[in-house]
């Protein structure tokens, strides 16, 4: 028997970069795996508010017992070179709409709903990242709400797992990152997640993967 089978997992965030990593490597668990975002089948925009009452309902129809958030983004470069609605989008797509998902899922959870898992970073979680500042800042607020949630008891099995750079649209070709070397293949990431979710030996709250 592999490991997630017979379960229904959504990946929300799962159309490109570590999202499609998971969808990919999830499925080949004989998974039943739902990815929702603005490319899937199951279409959704994050960054709008007024979607977001939709998308709740969406996901509690589908009644998963997994869900990764993996949804994320901001503009890189300068932080005063662009305009407020490019790091707002950042705001609300990294941190605002799984905020709100997890309030609501702890206001009233899913039947079958057991784990959430949501992605952070490793690198805007222990150090400046210049040319990312708005996507750090919100990473800065993913890792502060679930590290408190976990100690509030709330009903389903939250961790955060945070990777480092990775050889994403998201990270630029021109960037430091890259240019030294530091930027891994998604598919290995998810790999090393899958991994610490099954291995009891690996089982932490919170895990990190640089």
């Amino acid at each position: 028997m592999k490991l997630f089978e017979g379960e229904r997992i959504l990946v929300l965030g799962g159309s490109r970069g570590l999202g499609a990593a998971l969808v990919n490597l999830l499925k080949s668990e004989n998974t039943d795996v739902i990815s929702i975002s603005r490319k899937s089948q199951e279409a959704a925009d994050f960054s709008k508010p007024q979607n977001w009452e939709q998308i709740l309902n969406r996901i509690r129809e589908l009644n998963p017992s997994r869900i990764f958030y993996c949804a994320a983004g901001g503009p890189y470069g300068s932080f005063g070179q662009f305009q407020w609605k490019d790091h707002s989008w950042a705001f609300r797509t990294t941190f605002e709409f799984p905020a709100f998902l997890l309030h609501s899922l702890v206001q009233k959870p899913v039947e079958n709903l057991k784990q959430v898992l949501v992605i952070g970073s490793s690198v805007a979680e222990s150090k400046a990242d210049p040319g990312a500042a708005s996507y750090s800042a919100a990473k800065h607020a993913v890792r502060g709400l679930v590290v408190s949630l976990q100690k509030e008891g709330i009903p389903f099995d939250l961790r955060l797992l945070s990777p480092g750079y990775m050889s994403t649209d998201l990270l630029p070709m021109d960037s430091a990152p890259r240019r030294e070397g530091k930027a891994r293949d998604p598919s290995k990431i998810a790999s090393l997640m899958i991994q610490s979710i099954s291995d009891p030996a690996l089982r932490l709250q919170n895990q990190s993967f640089d």
